[in-house]
């Protein structure tokens, strides 16, 4: 039986672990301004923009786009014309359909679930963010043999997420005991759960990408509590879902240890997370058959890929062909 010391192992084979109300939107959405503060940019710099023209536009994918507030920021960013598409298996945090700017639309789609045939070989970039929690016993493979798959030769991909291995306690007076927040690190830590990241240039390019990157990002001290505070957010919610799950016991404890976390925190304790930031081409010529292993989540009550969010007035779908020269 898993425990509270599993950390976040208690996430796998139970889906998505957050919660789906205002307060996880907000959360959200304060998460991207956090993060766009230590990185600095939406898109990497090394990333280059083409020239696109109005018959070619320059498409770029968000996987597991949320409230889908890194497409809307990245589209004030970008030049004309540019297709920007967001996809998720839960919408209901992304604003409606008609709320958004005419290029930018979100579709329902489950990442783990085969990519639709319309959708191969279309984006010029995938941008995927915080997939630590979605990404199954340590194997991110089949997440990016599906961003693979949807690229276009020479293609893109950015992956942002959290780099729990060197995460460390960090406090305003050395000599301060922190047993709350020293549980909170093993738990974070999950045992080696999250130690992919580190690997993730290796599995790209032995996964079909070449030229992968590694870059290392610190939060800044001054936003150390926004940036501890909002994590503690983030384990609560994850608490909540235990709870709702029928796992009261581990719920409790983490409830409690978020308490005394709080506590330590008023005395000027936080939790540092350092990103990490891998970005690189693909190779020239996509894979005819990419495996979808270890499937996570049951798409059964919903189909592979949605309707996208109706706009105002009613827009006529995008032809989306197969490109693939």
């Amino acid at each position: 039986m898993e425990t509270i010391s599993s950390g976040f192992h208690l996430a796998d084979g139970n889906g998505y672990m957050l919660d789906k109300g205002y307060a996880a939107t907000c959360r959200l959405n304060l998460q991207f301004y956090l993060w766009k503060d230590s990185l600095t940019f939406n898109l990497h710099p090394s990333i280059p923009i083409p020239h696109t023209q109005p018959s070619s536009p320059l498409r770029i994918a968000d996987l597991a786009c949320g409230t889908g507030i890194w497409l809307l920021d990245l589209a004030r960013e970008l030049p004309e014309p540019a297709v920007l598409d967001g996809f998720d298996i839960d919408l209901s945090k992304a604003p409606p359909g008609q709320w958004l700017p005419d290029n930018v639309t979100v579709y329902h789609w489950d990442i783990l679930s085969p990519v639709p045939e319309h959708l191969v070989g279309r984006y010029d970039i995938v941008h995927l963010r915080l997939l630590i929690l979605v990404v199954e016993h340590s194997d991110p493979v089949p997440i990016i043999q599906n961003a693979y798959r949807m690229l276009k030769p020479g293609g893109y991909i950015q992956w942002d997420d959290l780099n729990y291995p060197d995460t460390h306690v960090i406090k305003k007076n050395a000599g301060t005991d922190t047993p709350a927040f020293d549980r909170l690190l093993h738990f974070v830590r999950s045992n080696g759960r999250h130690d992919w990241v580190l690997g993730l240039p290796g599995i790209l390019e032995r996964n079909g990408f070449t030229g992968a990157r590694l870059d290392h990002f610190r939060d800044r001290m001054d936003l150390a509590m926004a940036n501890g505070d909002q994590h503690l957010m983030t384990m609560e919610e994850f608490a909540g879902s235990l709870q709702r799950k029928g796992m009261l016991e581990e719920a409790r404890n983490i409830h409690q240890l978020i308490a005394d976390c709080c506590r330590e925190a008023s005395q000027g304790v936080a939790l540092s997370m350092p990103r990490r930031d891998p970005t690189q081409a693909s190779n020239v010529v996509h894979p005819s058959e990419v495996s979808d292993q270890n499937k996570a989540k049951d798409t059964s009550q919903a189909p592979a890929f949605g309707a996208p969010e109706p706009k105002q007035p009613p827009l006529k779908p995008p032809s989306l062909t197969r490109a693939r020269s």
